[in-house]
């Protein structure tokens, strides 16, 4: 790239051009909303809400551009390939996120799915069928989803019939050599490929561990940024080493990129990697400044902190404090410690936990 070329793209970031799409998370936004030819890693440990943060980027992303769409704004195409849960688990969640964000009415999973005994009234039904049109578009317009474990090559190949449906290859001499190129036919269409989680990648007869399939995803994911200009997000599971007696001698037990689960090959390829933790599950303080004790009750724990642990392209090392809403997958984000007083921490402290905080 020529000293122009650059200036080009300084010159358009100056009129507003280089967009990103938000995240719904102002302070981590910054440096993690999407952006083109950006690859994301997010992990935690188990039931810390990993796809959750991700279904808050994803209903985000979409909700923002339906509230404010613009001949050049950047849409978001989520190609979701969710290999923990089923499609209609995710879409069932979603509505209970959606519902409760939207009318402020509490909708759990087992009560919409009728496995408790409390059953649905009539009215939470019609609030239900209220969002169906919501729901379609987000699944006509901005995301695919592709549920159970798949194999890289799987996985591959959906992508590669994806890029070819919107745009067009063709090669270029450059200095001599040939190089592939893609050019897609709406460049404000941003693809999006989540996989949730990268762990369940399935095995093949030629990547017979675990480590090599995930190692040949990471490869893809890697191409699919780089030659089709797409913004992978990774979902990983960390291993439980971090369990261990000299990690809990620490204040909070933080997370390295060394946790990722079976691979490393995805911490060295991502651009950006967020850590999602949950200090009481491991009985720890919290370096936010913030005590997640009293974000504690007999319901659970709505306290989490974000680190972004690695940013190729801006500040690392940044914590963000969260709140998150663990019935329907919400996370929201929460001032910094140090600019409350100690009354408006105790009122922040009680609209957590009656959760009216998640509806301002």
């Amino acid at each position: 790239m020529s000293f122009e070329q650059l200036n080009k793209i300084i010159e358009d970031g100056m009129e507003g051009k280089n967009q990103s799409i938000p995240i719904g998370l102002p302070k981590l936004g910054m440096y993690a909303n999407i952006r083109k030819n950006v690859l994301t890693l997010i992990f935690s440990s188990t039931g810390c809400g990993k796809s959750s943060m991700l279904d808050t980027m994803i209903l985000s992303a979409c909700n923002d551009y339906m509230l404010h769409p613009s001949e050049n704004k950047l849409k978001p195409d989520f190609q979701l390939f969710s290999m923990e849960r089923s499609k209609i688990m995710r879409i069932a969640k979603w509505l209970s996120h959606i519902i409760f964000t939207q009318e402020g009415v509490e909708i759990q999973l087992p009560k919409m799915l009728g496995w408790w005994e409390n059953k649905l009234t009539r009215e939470e039904h019609s609030l239900i069928r209220k969002y169906e049109d919501y729901i379609t578009q987000l699944l006509n317009d901005f995301i695919t989803i592709h549920d159970g474990a798949k194999t890289p090559n799987e996985i591959y190949r959906v992508m590669k019939d994806h890029f070819e449906e919107n745009g067009q290859y063709s090669e270029e001499i450059i200095k001599g050599k040939k190089h592939k190129i893609y050019v897609p036919s709406n460049p404000n269409l941003v693809t999006i490929p989540c996989f949730d989680h990268g762990n369940l990648t399935k095995t093949t007869k030629e990547l017979p561990t675990k480590k090599q399939a995930i190692d040949k995803l990471v490869e893809y994911a890697q191409g699919f940024r780089d030659l089709e200009s797409c913004s992978p997000i990774w979902i990983s599971q960390i291993n439980r080493s971090i369990s261990s007696v000299t990690r809990l001698k620490d204040q909070e037990q933080e997370l390295l990129l060394e946790d990722v689960k079976e691979s490393g090959d995805i911490g060295d390829a991502c651009d950006i990697a967020i850590s999602l933790y949950d200090p009481l599950k491991y009985k720890q303080s919290s370096r936010t400044g913030y005590d997640p004790n009293d974000f504690a009750t007999g319901n659970g724990a709505y306290f989490r902190s974000a680190q972004i642990l690695k940013s190729s392209y801006g500040a690392d090392n940044l914590r963000v404090p969260l709140a998150f809403n663990g019935f329907c997958g919400q996370f929201k984000e929460l001032p910094t410690k140090k600019s409350l007083s100690d009354e408006q921490y105790n009122i922040l402290v009680e609209s957590v936990l009656n959760k009216s905080y998640f509806l301002e």
